[in-house]
């Protein structure tokens, strides 16, 4: 038992220094999502291991009473855990499994009444857990993705990853970060600007907003496939990050194929100078496109919005300008710069 416990305390301390190497990453706001992400999973599967094997061997060991206690503990870290791993429906059942199902497979081998009952609850407690973190889990990416627009929605939002900040910080980072690229997802785009709205209002700042869609992606990604699509995503997203100059700017993938790059303080003139930088670095890497329409290269639709933040003003109205910008880039031909400044 004391080298059970001594496995298991240092288990939690490399996955303590694993979360202390992520936090303390060179760049911040860019990262391999795909290797950190395996990472937690496979730390989060070892820790449950540990658990329901270390105390499906003790079983034989221990009186009634302290495997009444050990049971409770099982059951009480599967439930407490539902807090921490909502957000990730695969990473939560991994953990369930492995922390439950050896301790479930050891009553049930000991062939009698009391034990096919305890082990029954097991697989009933694992079932109710599966339907109720893959009910949240479905609750709490609808309301993030599709209510946005409401501003108490983004305040609760905003509670929700400040929560989620205190108890796991990698969780949070996960949870705002477009699972392809690695730069920031739509549910980071919209928090964060409301929050530089909140920040310049009545200061008379002038925010810059550039969306931009691949020409004629998804042609591409049928003719060439899904990999290689992906392959020039993740350049696109690395593309936008160099032109990432100050904390306040942001870069995200909204979806599919249409990104954005939020640049507050840089006027407008400034914002069409970095979108001809963009499609001048995308033009540089020559990737072949025999399904477009404009060119025989892939190339980038750009609308481009500048409003200045006044105390009455709202981020609505730039999207607006901005989505009616990238609509009149694609109508006017596509790979072009549409403006509209307010």
């Amino acid at each position: 038992m004391l080298g059970w416990f001594l496995l298991l305390c240092a288990l939690l301390f490399l996955r303590w220094q694993l979360l202390q190497k992520f936090l303390n990453r060179p760049n911040p706001d860019y990262f391999q999502y795909q290797k950190w992400h395996n990472r937690f999973y496979v730390g989060v599967v070892a820790t449950g291991a540990m658990l329901g094997f270390g105390a499906a061997l003790l079983m034989p060991y221990i009186t009634t009473n302290v495997q009444i206690i050990l049971h409770s503990a099982l059951l009480a870290m599967c439930a407490g855990a539902i807090a921490y791993l909502s957000t990730s429906l695969r990473v939560y059942i991994a953990y369930m499994v492995t922390t439950m199902m050896p301790v479930t497979v050891w009553l049930f081998l000991q062939q009698n009444s009391d034990t096919y009952v305890l082990s029954f609850l097991y697989l009933f407690f694992m079932i109710a857990g599966w339907i109720s973190v893959r009910r949240m889990n479905d609750l709490v990416n609808d309301a993030l993705y599709y209510r946005y627009d409401n501003e108490i929605l983004i305040d609760d939002l905003q509670r929700l990853l400040s929560s989620v900040s205190r108890n796991n910080k990698a969780l949070e980072k996960i949870s705002t970060t477009d699972e392809l690229t690695g730069i920031s997802n739509y549910r980071a785009f919209r928090v964060h600007l409301e929050d530089v709205w909140r920040q310049y209002a009545g200061n008379k700042v002038q925010v810059s907003l550039i969306k931009l869609n691949l020409d004629y992606f998804q042609e591409f990604n049928a003719h060439y496939g899904q990999e290689p699509a992906d392959e020039k995503l993740v350049q696109l997203a690395r593309l936008l990050n160099e032109q990432i100059s100050h904390k306040s700017q942001l870069a995200a993938r909204l979806h599919g194929a249409e990104f954005a790059l939020l640049l507050p303080g840089v006027s407008c003139e400034n914002a069409r100078q970095v979108a001809e930088t963009l499609q001048r670095a995308l033009a540089g890497l020559a990737i072949e496109h025999s399904r477009s329409r404009v060119d025989e290269y892939l190339t980038l639709s750009i609308g481009i919005g500048s409003q200045t933040v006044a105390a009455d003003s709202s981020s609505r109205e730039l999207l607006v300008r901005v989505d009616t910008a990238l609509k009149l880039a694609v109508e006017r031909g596509r790979n072009r710069i549409e403006v509209l400044e307010g």
